[in-house]
Order: C-alpha cells, then structure tokens, then sequence
C-alpha cells in the first residue's frame, strides 16, 4: 500500500529568462520521517525550478502516479501483526479504506442524460412502452451471471449511492497484477477506480458520505496543515461533518454470490467496512 506516514512541502516564486512568473508547491513524502520528507521536498523543487529557468518542458503527473496525500486515522493488522488495511481521510473529508489486498471492486451506473430522462416521462405520457429496466438491476443480473461462471469466488454486493461495491471474500488478490485487474475489468468495474487500485497498490472502499451529498461543508483546507490553528478548525469541521452525516450512509448489502466461507485477513477487512460504511436502518445513501 502506497501510503506515507510523512509528508512536507517546499514552494518558492521563481522568474525564468522569459519573463515568465510562476509559483511552484512542491509535496514529497516518507515513511521514516518529516526531515526526510522535507529534503525530498526541497530537492524536487530545486529540479524543477532549474527546468523551468533553462526553459525545459516540465513533468506533468497522470491520475494516481504519486501517492494520496491522507491522513492515516486507523491501521487494521492481522493475528501475523501485518498491516491489511488502513483508514485514511481523503481529500473532501471522508474516510476511505485502504485494503491490501481485499478486493473491492467499485461499479458506477451510466448518468441519465436530460434527453433519457425527458423521453422517459413522455413515453409514460402517451402510453408507449415501458421503459428499460433500472441500472441495478441490470448490474446484478451481469453480476450472477460473472458469479455462475466462477463459482469458486465469493462474493459481496452493496448498493452505493451511485451504483454497486463488490467485495470478493475468500481470496486475497495483488492489486498490482494485470489478473486482478483483468478480474476487476471482467466486473465492469470503473475504470479510473482499476487505474488507482494499482498506482496505489490497494484497494479502496469510502465508509462515510460525500459531505456535499448530506449538506455539509466541504473541509478548510487539506492534510497535512500549516499550523496548529488550522488543524484545529479542520477538527472542528470534522465533528461538524460527523454529526450531519450521522443521518446517511455510504452502501448496504443487497446480495450474495457463491461460496460462504471467507477469508481471516478478509473477514478483518470486512468487520471494519460494514461497522462503519453501512449504517443499520433505512438511512439515504450518501
């Protein structure tokens, strides 16, 4: 799993030989320690800087390539005392749990257009033909098919605000290897989702709701802070989200497919992801 325990920044305001004005930020990371991070920090900013003051073309980052600068809040080991899992607070507040090698696999539905929608309410108004049936149930269908072809794989389906989660339960899979990949893809996972599973060396699962889903605010600023003040008033904002969202929740098991028994680093995995991404009662998914 690709996640730091350290960060730090180094920013200057620099002037090339064009004129050109720009204002680099650069963030690096450690396991070992803050300094180590900062060095790392203040070297990539000196590199760059020298690039962009001969007129080189600067690196440019793709989606997932460095790591997710989160603050770690909870590590989940096994009875071996390795780590499998650790909860992080993304960037928009929410906890997200980050699974070695427990397979989640996230599945979005297709958004309707303006367009599907309008000609679904005038197809019920002149009386044509009912329309299609609706994306979950599409989904699950797709999804006990996948399951009857590979019997030997169990498996968990929750209902997500905006489409579905699996959870494979009685195998651990590698999230770097293209047969995990290959499996999530077979899923119709989402694409970008597969992207960072393996950038990331993990798989990701958000327990709690999208603070703009539930009315809330979207936090101060951003992890690591400045200062103790604003640490502070980020904590503030925490309780704040805690308590708004206390009335959502983030998924809730519609099925099961295959295979009953599950895996001991899985069942940890599993234990932790229900107790605090699926909310007993009729709650809005969030």
């Amino acid at each position: 799993m690709r996640i730091p325990k350290y960060w730090a920044k180094s920013f200057n305001t620099i002037e090339n030989s064009s004129g050109d004005i720009r204002r680099f930020v650069m963030w690096r990371w450690s396991d070992t320690s803050v300094s180590e991070a900062q060095q790392s920090a203040a070297d990539a900013l000196q590199q760059t800087i020298l690039r962009f003051q001969s007129d080189q073309q600067l690196n440019r980052y793709s989606y997932g390539r460095n790591p997710l600068r989160e603050e770690i809040v909870q590590s989940i080991k096994n009875a071996n005392g390795n780590e499998i899992g650790i909860v992080t607070r993304n960037v928009y507040g929410a906890l997200v749990l980050n699974a070695a090698q427990a397979m989640f696999i996230d599945i979005d539905f297709p958004e309707k257009t303006a367009q599907e929608i309008l000609a679904g309410g005038l197809g019920k108004l002149f009386g044509k033909k009912p329309a299609a049936p609706p994306p979950e149930q599409i989904y699950l269908q797709n999804i006990e098919q996948w399951s009857q072809r590979n019997p030997s794989l169990g498996l968990r389906v929750y209902r997500t605000f905006g489409g579905l989660r699996c959870l494979i339960t009685n195998e651990v899979f590698d999230p770097t290897q293209s047969s995990s990949l290959d499996l999530m893809r077979s899923l119709q996972s989402d694409q970008l989702y597969v992207t960072l599973c393996k950038q990331q060396e993990s798989f990701r699962a958000r327990l709690t709701p999208k603070p703009w889903r539930c009315g809330a605010n979207e936090p101060p600023s951003r992890y690591p802070w400045d200062d103790i003040q604003q640490e502070q008033r980020y904590r503030q904002w925490e309780q704040s989200y805690s308590r708004v969202t206390a009335n959502y929740t983030t998924c809730r098991l519609v099925k099961e497919f295959g295979p009953a028994e599950t895996h001991p680093d899985v069942s940890l995995i599993l234990s932790a992801h229900d107790d605090m991404a699926c909310a007993p009662g009729n709650l809005n998914l969030a």
